[in-house]
């Protein structure tokens, strides 16, 4: 595969149809292509060949509709856990309805002990990366030399929050096993954090 579709890389098509069968449609994804979105068909994107890192992590998202971000970066740790923690600051403000997280470097989990505050899907097989092949304009998978992870972020309305997470469960359990902590959210796991590894997590990094 030519170096220029590995810079353009998306998410698994396993990934995006469960994401849509979970949210109803997906309003927002922050790191993508108008090819990428091809596949997605989310409402909005931040085009990542005009925008870097940087300029994503630095801005206030605005999503529109009904606020469903799915988000994924199929590159190195960095990447993965920055734009995780950034879906999670903008989750807490409220910009951010629901999400799906694609945890594609596996290193990531480590890095990241927020998410199991959260459902994880932990997949059964490997899932892989697509590229748009626009001579033959159809979506290509590759095999990945690492296995990946998913986070859901729920809504927070009591509404809400219940039916989501059965559809999740029922939804990504043909994917792979999900892992619910029934006291998710309860635990103090950021002082623990700041003992073991003498330094406070970093939300922003």
């Amino acid at each position: 595969m030519a170096l220029q579709h590995r810079l353009h890389l998306g998410p698994p098509v396993k990934l995006v149809n469960a994401a849509k069968a979970v949210m109803g449609a997906i309003d927002f994804d922050p790191f993508s292509t108008k090819d990428i979105n091809r596949l997605v068909s989310a409402a909005r994107i931040i085009d990542r060949d005009k925008n870097d890192l940087e300029t994503v992590l630095s801005m206030d998202w605005e999503l529109p509709g009904e606020k469903r971000a799915l988000v994924g970066a199929p590159h190195g740790s960095a990447w993965t856990r920055r734009l995780a923690n950034k879906t999670l600051r903008e989750y807490r403000k409220g910009r951010v309805e629901q999400a799906v997280i694609w945890i594609a470097n596996n290193e990531s989990i480590t890095k990241l002990p927020w998410v199991w505050d959260f459902p994880v899907c932990i997949p059964f097989s490997r899932l892989k990366p697509t590229w748009y092949d626009d001579e033959l304009e159809i979506f290509r998978s590759i095999q990945p030399s690492s296995w990946s992870s998913l986070v859901y972020l729920p809504p927070v309305d009591p509404q809400g929050f219940h039916s989501k997470l059965s559809r999740f469960q029922n939804t990504f359990c043909t994917i792979g096993s999900v892992v619910f902590n029934e006291e998710s959210g309860q635990r103090d796991w950021e002082k623990a954090y700041e003992l073991g590894m003498k330094k406070k997590y970093n939300f922003r990094d």
